[in-house]
């Protein structure tokens, strides 16, 4: 597969339509779209290599991710996105080991429990249960986003996700506030981007 490519500058969000969303499903590709610092001019604008993974054990593993990294030079950094499922292939660890194996190109985010609970906190009023049962579940995707995406509309991009993240809208501070590892990684972005600047 050949990697697509996206300029750091743009803060709006980017649904990329694949079928592996279990990867890198929705996340904005700038720190200023998490609430963080606005992009400055840089001298050299930074790139970021997209890639299909096919889940967590493509986007995990070694091999693969060296490959990517080796055959993208020109690719300032690159962005791993993974469910953590409770931990139970050791995501936590493994997404901690491919950052160690590259310290300068990549940085992991691991989403409690799954990336879907990052769209579901902008739905809470429509789940029902408490949102510590939602970030504690192990599959919330199945409990939780499922049911949601089919009540919106899964005929459409992203299989209804595109129209569940359009109530992002003006509720970032409230997103990063429930979803901590989201305010953790708009730091380690912007910490990044200083270091480069």
């Amino acid at each position: 597969m050949t990697p697509r490519s996206a300029s750091l500058p743009s803060p709006a969000a980017d649904i990329r339509e694949n079928p592996v969303y279990e990867t890198a499903p929705l996340l904005p590709p700038h720190p200023s779209a998490l609430g963080g610092n606005p992009p400055r001019p840089l001298s050299a604008t930074p790139r970021f290599a997209f890639r299909e993974l096919r889940g967590a054990d493509d986007a995990l593993d070694r091999e693969l991710i060296a490959e990517i990294v080796d055959q993208n030079p020109m690719t300032d950094l690159f962005l791993l996105v993974v469910d953590r499922d409770c931990n139970r292939e050791r995501n936590v660890e493994r997404a901690a080991d491919r950052e160690r194996e590259h310290p300068t190109k990549l940085i992991t985010c691991v989403a409690i429990q799954e990336i879907e609970v990052w769209l579901l906190a902008l739905h809470r009023d429509r789940i029902g249960d408490g949102w510590t049962d939602v970030r504690n579940e192990c599959d919330p995707k199945e409990r939780w986003a499922e049911p949601l995406l089919e009540e919106l509309g899964t005929g459409r991009p992203g299989r209804g996700r595109k129209k569940a993240m359009e109530a992002l809208g003006g509720q970032i501070r409230s997103l990063l506030g429930v979803c901590d590892e989201l305010s953790v990684l708009r730091d380690r972005l912007d910490e990044w981007r200083n270091r480069i600047e």
